[in-house]
């Protein structure tokens, strides 16, 4: 579904990312972990068309997405779930959906984004009991289910989500990712960056580990979890002498 081969981002002169490469399967959900400062952000930012890479490909059902918007990204079915949420706190619920199907709300019928809401609200019940309250006025997790139920709005082929546990009580945590576990189950196609490298592990079906701008261990997420070298570096394990790799903590 989604393609990264041997990307480099800078920032002028600073190199972010160092010829990453990743694979996304149609309906699969890839897990990205590392530490701060690894390039998760800036690989998500560049997929969805904030940042132009100084080479390498991002591509989309095999189609090239290099030189375009992030616009024109978004129609052709990429919905980015940034990080820190995003959503527009003076306009209500049911108008920060409504904004997600923008893309395709002039030539879709009522009676399909009226379908479409009306999955979001099974999906995120709260969403549905505060559908008309701002969406500023609502806890950090309800934002958060409010950002994922805006990009399911745009009908993507793939969602990007940027550290959605960020900021969230516990409580809060095991909820978000219930509702990933959720749309997994459906078929969505998701690639999700996260710190939580144990949760974002035992949700994924693979995973990929980037430490200063390089893809350093991939796998299935299931092996992941069990690598020495992983559960020194992100599950909170003593490191062994023959980790192999320098994951640091």
């Amino acid at each position: 579904m989604l393609e990264i081969r041997d990307l480099v981002v800078r920032y002028g002169p600073l190199e972010a990312l160092h010829g990453v490469s990743l694979s996304v399967p149609d309906g699969k959900l890839v897990a990205v972990i590392g530490s701060n400062g690894a390039g998760k952000t800036t690989m998500l930012r560049t997929i969805s068309g904030l940042l132009r890479p100084a080479s390498g490909a991002v591509e989309l059902e095999g189609r090239s997405l290099a030189g375009l918007k992030p616009h024109a990204i978004a129609r052709l079915g990429i919905a980015h779930v940034p990080e820190g949420r995003r959503v527009f706190p003076d306009q209500s619920v049911l108008d920060n959906l409504l904004l997600g199907a923008f893309s395709h709300l002039a030539g879709t019928p009522k009676a399909e984004i009226q379908s479409l809401l009306d999955d979001i609200f099974t999906s995120f019940p709260r969403l549905a009991e505060r559908r008309t309250q701002l969406a500023g006025t609502l806890s950090g997790g309800e934002q958060q289910m409010l950002a994922i139920g805006r990009a399911l709005m745009a009908k993507p082929r793939v969602i990007l989500l940027d550290e959605p546990s960020m900021g969230l009580a516990p409580l809060l945590i095991d909820e978000v990712f219930r509702r990933l576990e959720a749309l997994k189950a459906r078929g969505i196609t998701m690639l999700l960056v996260e710190q939580l490298a144990y949760r974002a592990l035992a949700v994924a079906d693979t995973a990929y580990v980037i430490e200063h701008g390089k893809i350093e261990i991939s796998g299935d997420a299931q092996a992941l979890a069990k690598d020495p070298r992983v559960r020194a570096a992100y599950l909170g394990e003593a490191a062994r002498p023959d980790s192999g790799i320098g994951l640091r903590t």
